[in-house]
């Protein structure tokens, strides 16, 4: 698949839909015009004449009033067929002769879900279980908002790096976008802390992910170490061998079996849900479930291929993220709700007791371990294809700077690292999550996206004041801008404070514990 960029294309006949470079370059006013300027040519210019003469005149008018009319119900006809183009490039299919082929918002927004809901929400139950439902719950929503608008910051300086570096198959990856805002040494720590995190979320999900396989309860004499390889290896492997299509089917596939799996432990334990637990709070506690509930909202790996797959389209790229975090949002809510409900305050509080197995013991159905298992299984494994996708695409477009193009080498450097890990380490789980939210996703989603913005948009404001742009060039900065968040530099100034915020916290706890 290849990109050919747009250049002078306003609008585009439905018909011509598999050809984006069809044009037709008419506006709605100027064609009334137009039509106009017809019917005043057609009729005639003397005006002094007999009776006679205004008689043929009127029928001439009339003739014109008709001819005009005409006109202007067949470019009517015309216009209601065309659409307005908003994206900024078109994805063609060289192999089916270059037949267009955008993505789908539904797709990608099931892909975004799909990353998002992983490891981090088998961990949220013991994260919020101190601060109890309704503090957690108003954390979660809080966070969702905050993890909407540091996307769309994202989404627009990695729109910004593709106008001007030129898109790719995988888009333009956060190391090209740092790069191109913060300069080389912001770009090192953003790779070195990005990688990092990734490694610890990559390396939680296949900890899960053997865990569920090695019980023995569906696959007979798998050892620990061995799961960790099939989980990891098998669903590396798919990923490596899949096309786009395969994957987007896979990840709805996977987020489908969750939500169903969810559905049917609600249906489960909703009568072992008290009213009483769920109004136990405490607030005071609230500032530490901040990092845990950042890892449940880890999506922001798969952008550039979000971003280069609805081929710069800046509204389906505010729906399908929008839509792609909603829908994790109220499962966490609602499996929040299951589990803190299902439990007592003793029950959450025992050390080193995972709330996930309680809740199992609590349900008299046999079935609700499969459940909880299945839950789990496509949690993990959806969230590591996501991880797989965006680590990998940040790896190549690493590797490509220093003209290395490699697509094994890439995937290995992908996986063998967070596969051995994981092996070596088979007890360090809940840690994962906490280094990943407390240093990782908060520093890399949080704290430098706005930074990155903020230095995009002076560097445009000094291109803008120093040359005469195009039409093209006007119409992709008004593009990218309409996905900018209201609030101007009042709103990425309190993004960034925010983060400071919560990563000063953190330091102050761990060196003062």
């Amino acid at each position: 698949m290849t990109t050919t960029t747009l250049t002078t294309t306003l609008t585009r006949t439905r018909n011509d839909a598999s050809s984006p470079s069809t044009s037709v370059l008419q506006f709605s006013s100027s064609l009334r015009r137009r039509t106009r300027r017809i019917g005043l040519r057609a009729s005639p210019s003397s005006s002094s004449s007999s009776s006679s003469s205004s008689s043929s005149k009127n029928e001439t008018d009339e003739r014109n009033e008709t001819t005009t009319t005409t006109i202007e119900n067949n470019n009517t006809s015309k216009l209601q067929q065309t659409e307005v183009i908003t994206r900024l490039w078109s994805n063609v299919n060289e192999n089916e002769g270059y037949a267009h082929e955008s993505g789908s918002v539904f797709g990608n927004a099931a892909l975004i879900a799909g990353t998002t809901v992983g490891a981090g929400v088998l961990a949220l139950p013991e994260i919020t279980g101190p601060s109890g439902f309704l503090p957690s719950s108003e954390v979660l929503v809080a966070m969702w908002m905050y993890f909407v608008a540091t996307g769309f910051c994202l989404a627009e300086v990695n729109l910004a790096t593709l106008c001007a570096l030129g898109s790719s198959k995988d888009g333009v990856s956060l190391f090209s976008v740092t790069r191109s805002t913060l300069g080389n040494g912001g770009a090192l720590v953003f790779s070195a802390a990005y990688v990092f995190m990734h490694e610890c979320l990559t390396i939680a999900c296949c900890l899960k992910g053997a865990e569920i396989l090695s019980s023995g309860k569906y696959v007979a004499d798998v050892g620990f170490d061995e799961a960790v390889l099939v989980f990891g290896g098998a669903i590396g492997l798919f990923v490596a061998l899949s096309n786009e299509k395969v994957l987007d089917f896979t990840n709805r596939l996977l987020v489908l079996f969750i939500v169903s799996a969810l559905i049917g432990l609600v249906s489960l334990c909703v009568g072992e849900v008290d009213a009483a637990n769920l109004e136990r709070s405490d607030f005071s506690v609230v500032g530490n479930t901040i990092p845990g509930v950042a890892v449940a909202f880890v999506y922001q790996s798969v952008l550039p291929s979000v971003v280069s797959s609805l081929e710069g389209d800046v509204p389906k790229i505010k729906k399908a993220t929008i839509l792609g975090t909603a829908v994790p949002l109220a499962m966490f809510l609602l499996w929040n709700a299951v589990v803190l409900g299902a439990l007592s305050g003793e029950d959450l509080m025992t050390s080193g007791v995972n709330p996930v197995d309680l809740l199992a013991s609590k349900i008299e159905s046999g079935y609700g371990t499969v459940l909880i298992d299945a839950f789990s299984f496509s949690a993990v494994a959806t969230s590591f294809i996501g991880f797989t996708i965006g680590l990998k695409s940040f790896i190549a477009d690493g590797l490509r700077s220093v003209d290395v193009k490699s697509e094994p080498i890439s995937y290995a450097l992908t996986l063998i690292p967070p596969l051995t890990f994981a092996i070596t380490y088979p007890d360090v789980f809940i840690s994962a999550i906490d280094n990943a939210g407390t240093f990782g996703v908060i520093v890399i989603f949080g704290l430098l996206p706005p930074l990155m913005v903020y230095s995009y948009r002076k560097s445009a404001k000094e291109f803008e004041s120093k040359i005469t742009m195009s039409t093209e060039m006007t119409r992709q900065k008004a593009l990218i801008d309409s996905i900018a968040l209201p609030g101007g530099d009042w709103t990425l100034f309190a993004i960034f404070a925010f983060s400071a915020c919560v990563i000063l916290q953190e330091l102050v706890e761990r060196v003062g514990g």
